[in-house]
């Protein structure tokens, strides 16, 4: 990990309330019983709260197991739906992770945290500007954002040990496969949006 980032998943660097450090303690522990077993992930999310992420009103949602609204009519998704996908792309800390659709920048942090660089792409320009300025303030060194359509991925910077993409694909785009290195591991939900 680079060393800001590594530091960023010490929670004595946020100023956290008692109530919270108790709340995400309890969501590690629920995400542990929902088949998250990647000790890693876990301390991640519980040193990380997404309250720094979402709107004032949502940051009781925010520290439970479940999906909060964003800005652009998006939707944060449950921690665990996260944690899942992460786990099953089996990240290290040696991986150039691609992520697609940063969102509130939640994901990312967190993904920060678990490989040496992430590149994260998203469509929505108010998402990406927000995102960008919290990557800011957190310091991270190890993020590479672009706006842009997701679906191309991002060439100039492949190949990727891994490629998340956080929302459903009908298929996954040949872009992506492309940009994948040997013995990479794309995970994405297939279905209906």
């Amino acid at each position: 990990m680079a060393g800001r980032t590594a530091a960023l998943l010490r929670r004595s660097e946020f100023d956290v309330a008692e109530t919270d450090r108790l709340a995400l303690a309890r969501l590690a522990l629920t995400l542990s019983t929902r088949g998250l077993h990647d000790r890693r992930i876990l301390a991640a999310i519980e040193a990380l709260p997404r309250t720094l992420f979402v709107a004032a009103a949502d940051h009781a949602r925010a520290l439970e197991d479940r999906p909060v609204p964003i800005e652009c009519g998006q939707t944060l998704d449950a921690p665990s739906v996260h944690a899942l996908v992460w786990q099953a792309a089996e990240i290290a800390p040696e991986h150039r992770v691609l992520e697609i659709g940063t969102g509130s920048g939640w994901g990312t942090s967190i993904l920060a945290g678990l490989c040496t660089k992430v590149y994260t792409v998203e469509r929505w320009r108010t998402l990406a500007d927000l995102a960008f300025e919290r990557f800011s303030t957190l310091d991270l060194d190890n993020v590479v954002p672009s706006v842009h359509d997701g679906l191309e991925g991002f060439p100039r910077h492949a190949p990727f040990h891994r490629i998340v993409v956080e929302g459903a694909l009908t298929e996954v785009p040949r872009a992506l496969l492309e940009q994948l290195a040997p013995q990479g591991i794309l995970v994405a939900a297939l279905g209906a949006p």
